[in-house]
């Protein structure tokens, strides 16, 4: 009697313990919607002005949808949610255009000018972008 008592209740154990698991709140989303780890390819806690330039490739071969070496602002508006158009940028902008812009923001976050954007000086751009507000018309995102 005691090893089948001793059976169920191991049996209810691993019976109830995917029940426990699923009860778990998710996980919050990293600050920033987990764009310092995108930024962050090789994952060693910094971002290099490779890595974001890298990143703004990639960006603007997304957006230049018809592949003729410009964005224009329909492109820029048609990846946006809402349609907005994008914040800072006017006209048609070539990869030279979007890479200048990205070196110019680049170096206003490396506020400790040592060519790498550490977690603590992404966590200050968010908090002065949090206080400012979302720009008019659009969301927030590059």
């Amino acid at each position: 009697m005691k090893k089948f008592l001793l059976a169920a209740a191991f049996g209810a154990t691993l019976l109830g313990a995917p029940a426990f698991a699923q009860d778990a709140p998710p996980a919050p989303p990293p600050p920033g919607g987990g764009m310092f780890d995108r930024l962050d390819t090789n994952h060693d806690g910094v971002i290099t002005k490779e890595e974001f330039q890298a990143d703004v490739a990639a960006r603007f071969a997304r957006l230049d949808t018809n592949h003729d070496g410009k964005v224009s602002p329909e492109e820029r508006a048609a990846a946006r949610p809402g349609g907005g158009g994008g914040r800072g940028m006017a006209g048609d902008m070539t990869l030279a255009d979007m890479q200048a812009q990205a070196e110019r923001r680049f170096d206003r976050l490396d506020t400790n000018h040592d060519g790498k954007i550490d977690q603590a000086e992404f966590a200050a751009m968010r908090t002065r972008m949090e206080r400012r507000g979302p720009p008019p018309g659009g969301s927030e995102s590059n």
